[in-house]
């Protein structure tokens, strides 16, 4: 069963969905939006005038200052998660490795089994190992929103996981200022994305994505303990939130190893005795 729901949850992870065994731990919510105190300005449902339009750009203008550019990134973390029918599963040991535009690559372990998923993925293809169960998955992107339906983009994870804002893009209204956090909204196709920022810096503290064709259906992540990693301010703690038909909880905490622009490695081999899923 454990072996199972690790080999499921690791891609769920990394694609913003979920699939849950273990004891349970409270991942803590944040309120959204964390600050409705201290408004000094709200703008009307569209930047329209010359005003708006300048603080919009200003927005991001400043968003962008915050994006996380890299060659190559590394990091280890401990996963946790449950969901709202009381079943969860912890301290999963995962170890991400990217070539930025090209490769997110993981290994994840629990207690004393290691390396138990290895998981590869590009913009074109899917590659899952399970060493435990001797299996293998081999997908083309397509195939693989089909077979494990996620809604997967590398972009999109590549973003996650490296800690900057998904769905953001310069349509900026719905502003609002606080003390402490800017609010804003930014309009896509098939979703609605909202954004808390830090007033000072713009640092993202929480953002929520909603699926417009499916009512109830969102995403929410917080960011916090913010560390400066090589000239980054990247986000050491994640808490991401999925609501559908269930409430997914996901804590993302990365402790060990944080590193940018070095040399990596991507070892995936498939055994030739893995029976092929």
């Amino acid at each position: 069963m454990r072996r199972t729901v690790l080999l499921q949850s690791i891609v769920a992870i990394l694609s913003l969905a979920l699939l849950s065994c273990g004891s349970a731990k409270k991942i803590t919510r944040a309120s959204f939006p964390s600050d409705t105190t201290g408004v000094v300005k709200k703008d009307s449902s569209a930047a329209t005038n010359e005003a708006d339009r300048a603080l919009a750009a200003g927005i991001v203008e400043k968003m962008k200052a915050n994006h996380i550019d890299f060659k190559t990134f590394e990091a280890k973390l401990k996963v946790d998660y449950a969901n709202d029918k009381g079943t969860s599963f912890n301290n999963i040991r995962v170890n991400i490795r990217m070539i930025k535009d090209s490769v997110i690559w993981i290994s994840a372990s629990v207690l004393i089994l290691d390396d138990v998923v290895r998981c590869m993925i590009t913009k074109d293809s899917l590659k899952l190992v399970n060493r435990k169960d001797k299996t293998v998955m081999l997908r083309d992107i397509a195939q693989a929103r089909e077979t494990l339906n996620i809604p997967f983009d590398f972009n999109t994870l590549q973003d996650l996981l490296v800690g900057n804002a998904i769905y953001f893009n310069d349509s900026i209204s719905n502003i609002v200022k606080t003390n402490s956090v800017v609010s804003f909204t930014c309009q896509h196709p098939e979703l609605v994305s909202l954004f808390n920022v830090f007033a000072d810096d713009f640092g993202l503290q929480q953002s929520k994505v909603t699926d417009k064709d499916a009512a109830g259906r969102s995403c929410e992540l917080t960011y916090g303990e913010y560390k400066n990693v090589q000239g980054r301010k990247f986000p050491t703690q994640r808490r991401i939130y999925i609501e559908e038909k269930n409430i997914l909880k996901i804590a993302m905490d990365f402790k060990d190893k944080i590193e940018f622009d070095s040399p990596v490695s991507i070892p995936f081999r498939v055994p030739a005795n893995y029976t092929k899923e």
